[in-house]
């Protein structure tokens, strides 16, 4: 079984000494992931609203009642992430270690985070989402190989790739995912002098989340790591519409939204819920 972060038991004695049941629990931790993505959104994102409805549309409000731990350590990571676009490397290091205390996960991506700082060509972006798309399931073999026995060492994570269930279907959300950032690294190379400095990083995040997701498509733990980086993409839609007319900015927002929305509807679709507010 997968390790737990011991800050989780601690939360639970005390939600259950005061007598709480199961439900306070995921309260307490969708505020925290909702109060994460919005301090990052308010603060981050040229339209709130936008970014807040692509937050919804594109399934992250909704995963985080998947994976419970890894979106708590996420919506810190973003909610921080103002600190690591302005170079306060330091204060951004301490939101890092708060999030690793939710989710030890946090410490197999920090790599990739401070990667996201090199301003890379616009051309070596897009061949890394050509390569990984290509040989996603080939270079899958190599970090399963080489990477998985020394994860397995530490006693982390007791994974293996048959374990799980790919979780895939068609693939058509896959080449939505990458027909939409070529579009916005096209978009990107065209307007960027009119961008904020820091939006290089932001695109690098998305690309990163990208190529995580083309690796580890068919290994379900693994690809999660995605979302550590990829939902930068709704503070990266609104600056990229910024670039339209008004009424291009329509189309362009109606387009995506229908689209995320439609996947959303396959998604979820005849799924049942029950809810009730029972917390004692």
């Amino acid at each position: 079984m997968p390790s737990i972060e011991p800050i989780w038991f601690f939360i639970n004695d005390i939600l259950r000494s005061i007598g709480f049941r199961s439900r306070a629990f995921f309260f307490l931790t969708s505020v925290i992931v909702v109060l994460g993505f919005y301090n990052g959104i308010r603060k981050l994102s040229p339209n709130f609203y936008i970014s807040l409805l692509l937050f919804i549309l594109a399934g992250f409000y909704f995963e985080s009642a998947n994976i419970v731990r890894q979106y708590v350590a996420m919506s810190i990571l973003f909610s921080g992430l103002p600190c690591f676009l302005k170079g306060k490397i330091g204060k951004y290091v301490l939101w890092i270690f708060l999030a690793a205390m939710f989710h030890y996960s946090v410490l197999v991506i920090v790599p990739f985070i401070f990667l996201a700082r090199i301003r890379y060509p616009l051309w070596l972006l897009c061949m890394i989402l050509v390569v990984t798309f290509v040989f996603g399931n080939s270079l899958l073999n190599v970090v399963t190989n080489n990477i998985m026995p020394f994860v397995q060492d530490l006693g982390f994570y007791q994974y293996d790739v048959d374990d799980f269930d790919s979780g895939v279907n068609s693939g058509l959300l896959k080449i939505f995912y990458h027909l939409l950032v070529f579009s916005i690294l096209l978009l990107y190379g065209k307007n960027k002098q009119k961008c904020p400095s820091f939006l290089f990083i932001l695109i690098n995040m998305v690309v990163i989340g990208l190529m995580i997701y083309n690796v580890c498509y068919l290994f379900t733990p693994a690809r999660r790591l995605y979302l550590y980086f990829f939902p930068c993409i709704i503070l990266v839609v609104p600056y990229c519409l910024n670039w339209f007319t008004k009424k291009s900015q329509v189309i362009a927002m109606g387009i995506v939204s229908c689209i995320f929305l439609l996947f959303l509807l396959k998604l979820n679709w005849g799924v049942p819920y029950n809810f009730d507010v029972a917390f004692f």
